[in-house]
């Protein structure tokens, strides 16, 4: 699952918590962990709030 795979491996490289990527994204830790365990499909929102979080595109962090 390239999203959860790239979200995982974004935050391990800036050495973040969940909860430090929630509350910078302003989105629940349960959805960011769920998103990066690649259980649920992710609301255009999140997607959104995680890709400004971490200065990517949508599409770079989809890929």
């Amino acid at each position: 699952m390239p999203l959860a795979d790239n979200l995982l491996r974004l935050r391990v490289t800036d050495g973040k918590t969940i909860e430090e990527i929630a509350d910078g994204a302003k989105l629940p830790p349960a959805l960011v962990a769920s998103i990066e365990e690649g259980r649920r499909s992710v609301p255009v929102k999140a997607l959104k709030a995680l890709a400004a979080y971490f200065g990517v595109s949508v599409e770079t962090l989809t890929r």
